[in-house]
């Protein structure tokens, strides 16, 4: 079991299905608080707690009960709920927390990394930040000894990612992101990953995510592409930028990213230079 080493206290991280959950408890601990049941049950009762619960469910768990959610909620709302973190998996079938059982669970609840880190975020912004930077420590180093493919992989695509992100922003209105509604669905960056998904691998994330329901939740199907594909999107993102800047609409942009999509397939397989690269993301993977 490895740990996070934060200001003198040591934070249990425990691997579920390549996963990382992290001690709720030594959490608490290391964050100076004494009744750290107390505060962990607080904190889950909340209903911004139970929204935000839901939502990563919903996101990476098939199997969450949403109706029996719906009833959960209301009763929060109605302070009828005996609310802790073994009721909440028991009655929506969640897998972002581990309840507290006997053995190497018994000091208390395990919670995935970024449920670990909502938590963090109510006892102290600043030790959040902790978390995340230790976290993030640990995970380099992980990298330095085993070698990441996936990392290596997704340096081809993030510049040009941001770059868009950018744009995206830039030509939005602005009440939409001051608007007090949920900003989630307004956004058009979903929309924008949608489109050039579809043109590279001929399906959106969410589609690829249905067809492989057994891969690590913090991977997506960019992390599997090959590296002439990463090396398409990362064209297709600058030019997508490009265009949204010079205020072209989907509709006219879609053709255009369709047709250098395929003339770039075309054009990288025959580089040598990207046969090797290849070579070296394989490699990591043995």
């Amino acid at each position: 079991m490895s740990k996070l080493n934060l200001k003198g206290s040591s934070i249990r991280l425990l691997k579920v299905k390549e996963e990382d959950y992290v001690s709720l408890n030594d959490i608490a601990v290391a964050a100076k608080y004494e009744e750290t049941g107390e505060r962990i049950k607080a904190w889950i009762r909340a209903i911004s707690t139970v929204k935000f619960l839901a939502e990563w469910e919903k996101l990476y768990n098939p199997n969450f009960n949403s109706g029996r959610y719906a009833r959960v909620k209301q009763e929060v709302f109605d302070n009828q709920f005996r609310f802790t973190p073994t009721k909440w998996v028991e009655t929506v079938g969640a897998i972002g927390i581990i309840p507290a059982k006997a053995g190497r669970y018994s000091k208390g609840a395990f919670a995935h990394i970024d449920i670990a880190l909502h938590f963090a975020g109510t006892l102290s912004e600043g030790f959040q930040l902790y978390i995340i930077k230790e976290f993030r420590r640990l995970k380099e180093d992980e990298s330095l000894r085993l070698g990441d493919p996936f990392n290596i992989k997704r340096h081809l695509v993030t510049g040009n990612f941001q770059l868009m992100a950018r744009e995206i922003l830039s030509s939005m209105d602005e009440r939409l992101l001051t608007h007090p509604q949920p900003y989630k669905s307004r956004l058009p960056f979903a929309s924008e990953a949608d489109l050039l998904n579809t043109i590279v691998f001929g399906k959106t994330a969410k589609e690829w995510r249905l067809q492989h329901p057994n891969a690590p939740i913090d991977r997506n199907q960019r992390d599997y592409a090959s590296v002439i594909e990463l090396a398409v999107m990362n064209n297709l993102e600058f030019l997508n930028a490009l265009l949204i800047h010079w205020e072209m609409n989907k509709d006219e942009r879609e053709p255009i990213l369709g047709n250098v999509s395929k003339w770039l397939f075309d054009a990288f397989k025959s580089f040598p230079t990207m046969t090797k690269l290849q070579d070296l993301a394989d490699k990591f993977k043995k």
